[in-house]
């Protein structure tokens, strides 16, 4: 079954890998897409967002109508002839409609909201590409282990994931480390947290 895929009005839904910016509000930003044919569309404007629990017979997630424009395909040169066009992106699942009842009052002093980009395939399996906490910018270079854990320092509890981390150089867009380092990223309800040192 596939849960994130675009679909034109009443033409058959395609299945895409998705990126997309987790905004530390818990807002999500696609930015582009990919479809089976290996084309790559960069999502230029973003309409409306429907939350997909209030559409009849459409289960939970969200649906984005978007405006979007090719960037990449399999024939270079067709990219400069296709003109941008209008359609929805579905993520068509739970992990992405949840609502964060915890508001400021109860924030942690060890805790930071941060955003985080995923890519996310059809089926919604997801792979966590960077994110950016205390100002600076972190790639991750692989995600070893993912669990249920709660941060007994942080006042908080989601799924957690150890991932191995390279700082980047804002200024350069490149990476400013050699040396990976070990780091605890935690989703919870629909916001990603890190634990950090009090100020």
């Amino acid at each position: 079954m596939i849960t994130i895929y675009i679909k034109q009005y009443d033409e058959p839904p395609i299945p895409v890998t998705a990126r997309i910016q987790w905004l530390a509000n818990g807002k999500i930003k696609p930015e582009l897409y990919r479809t089976p044919d290996n084309s790559c569309y960069e999502i230029k404007h973003i309409y409306e967002v429907t939350p997909l629990a209030l559409l009849k017979n459409q289960g939970e997630g969200l649906r984005f109508r978007i405006k979007a424009i090719a960037i990449e395909t399999p024939e270079p040169n067709c990219v400069n002839s296709l003109a941008s066009h209008e359609l929805y992106l579905y993520l068509a699942d739970s992990f992405f409609s949840g609502s964060n009842i915890v508001d400021s009052r109860y924030q942690h002093e060890y805790k930071e909201f941060v955003p985080v980009t995923l890519e996310i395939s059809p089926n919604g399996t997801y792979k966590l590409i960077c994110f950016e906490a205390r100002g600076a910018m972190y790639a991750v270079q692989k995600t070893i282990l993912v669990e249920p854990r709660g941060s007994i320092f942080a006042g908080g509890i989601g799924i957690w994931h150890k991932v191995e981390i390279v700082k980047f150089d804002l200024e350069c867009s490149d990476l400013c480390e050699k040396d990976a380092r070990m780091a605890g990223l935690y989703f919870e309800i629909n916001k990603w947290w890190v634990r950090i040192k009090a100020s």
